[in-house]
């Protein structure tokens, strides 16, 4: 067992030493110690590592935590590029993270550490998702450390994290709030103020439930129309999107990636009034005719033309609106003429919602449509009002996780919970009448109360 003990050097000054002995009998002395808490804390370590029967060289984790990153990641080679660069992004230079570990040695990382930090960051405002994303990666670069025998243990295990149904006063994962979930007019409404070809994808968003990376990796290819059907009273089979791929945007640089689970690689079913519209826009595609041809486009917005005037306010101060209001401001066919096409390339979704989806719903409530929508729609709200229109349109829950591709229909069940609610009135009044006593059957005794009699 390690101990530690004072030691006094020839100008006085005092300092601390731990002394162990190893399994092969060798003594070992690591000193230097400014503290008896940092002395007894290295003493610790020794001795979890020889509890675990580990071959712990206590020097080893001297290794700075950047480092120690920079490692652990470049040995995941599992990963997808979009998670590589998410956890890229985590541990860069000047990152949280590394602001707060990276210039220290793995083995001076302790659970007060690390347990500090985190309530640091929660009582900053930063939103426990975003806590315990960091959190994760912290732990996981020194679940290695501790592989690498640089440390016994991992100084993340027993700490305690924000929980996420505190912050929403919810269950965590459930979407519920009402503003995610249109009504197919709004939907409509919504289509209608999109200019062109951005409104079929947003139409296509709402009756499909792709993400927005899934629609923009969409190629021609993987659009699957039905002939129209021999018999006019038959029902045509319905058309089928094939989800193969996404598109991904890393250090600027697009590129396509494949789906987000294995269950995202999935064929969706589309309703007929959807199989119309992607016929005729299929027509219309410059490239309709080329299997590996982006569906959606790219698209650059064409700088306004300066007009020389200016908006002030009432001290003669400048006003400069946002470009979403100015965008929003315009007519349909105006926000058409100020979009330049790139057929050759993905849609970038982070300039489509920009310059195209933002101004498209704050102009959705300026036209005089019947129907309002929410100023602040997010595009990812469009997937939840599909799962919404399914559950309306008494789809199972199994195979609205399909169409959706969560890995699990518990998945479905849970972010939707609230869609699934029934008073049970329906199934309570058919078994109740399996136990109305007028209707049983010979084979059927009715149950009664059986009454003693008293002599």
């Amino acid at each position: 067992m390690a101990n530690v003990r004072k030691l006094t050097r020839p100008d006085g000054s005092h300092f601390y030493q731990v002394r162990w002995r190893t399994p092969d009998g060798k003594h070992r002395t690591k000193g230097g110690f400014k503290t008896k808490r940092a002395a007894t804390d290295y003493a610790n370590d020794v001795d979890h590592s020889q509890r675990r029967g580990a071959t712990f060289d206590p020097k080893s984790g001297q290794l700075l935590f950047r480092v120690a990153a920079r490692r652990w990641l470049d040995s995941r080679h599992d990963l997808k590029p979009r998670t590589r660069a998410g956890y890229e992004y985590q541990i860069a230079d000047g990152s949280e993270i590394d602001r707060t570990f990276g210039g220290y040695p793995v083995n001076a990382i302790k659970r007060t550490f690390v347990s500090e930090w985190v309530e640091g960051l929660s009582k900053a405002g930063k939103k426990p998702s975003t806590v315990r994303h960091a959190f994760f990666v912290v732990r996981m670069v020194l679940a290695q450390a501790v592989a690498d025998r640089r440390l016994a243990e991992n100084p993340c295990d027993h700490v305690k994290l924000p929980s996420e149904r505190s912050a929403n006063g919810g269950t965590p994962g459930v979407v519920d709030d009402p503003d995610q979930f249109l009504t197919a007019a709004q939907v409509s409404a919504l289509v209608e103020a999109t200019p062109w070809p951005y409104n079929v994808m947003v139409h296509l968003a709402a009756w499909s439930g792709l993400r927005a990376a899934e629609l923009a990796g969409l190629q021609v290819g993987d659009v699957e129309l039905p002939a129209a059907p021999i018999n006019p009273n038959a029902s045509a089979k319905p058309g089928l999107l094939r989800v193969e791929r996404t598109v991904m945007v890393v250090d600027g640089v697009l590129s396509y990636d494949t789906p987000k689970t294995k269950g995202s690689r999935r064929r969706v079913p589309m309703p007929p009034a959807t199989v119309g519209i992607l016929r005729d826009y299929l027509a219309a595609h410059p490239r309709g005719d080329e299997l590996g041809a982006p569906l959606f486009p790219a698209s650059v917005l064409v700088a306004a033309k300066p007009t020389g005037k200016r908006a002030t306010d009432a001290k003669g101060r400048r006003i400069v609106p946002k470009a979403e209001e100015v965008l929003a401001a315009m007519s349909v066919a105006e926000a058409e003429e100020r979009l330049t096409l790139d057929w050759s390339v993905p849609l970038r979704h982070p300039s489509f919602y920009k310059a195209v989806y933002r101004p498209a719903v704050l102009r959705a409530n300026r036209l005089d449509l019947g129907v309002k929508l929410p100023p602040a729609l997010k595009f990812h709200a469009l997937r939840h009002t599909y799962a919404s229109l399914c559950v309306a349109a008494g789809i199972s829950p199994l195979e609205i996780a399909r169409f959706m591709g969560h890995a699990k229909v518990t998945t479905t069940l849970t972010v939707y919970a609230h869609l699934f609610e029934d008073d049970h009135a329906d199934a309570m009044a058919a078994l109740g009448a399996m136990g109305d006593r007028t209707t049983h059957t010979e084979n059927v005794v009715p149950l009664g109360r059986r009454v003693r009699s008293i002599r």
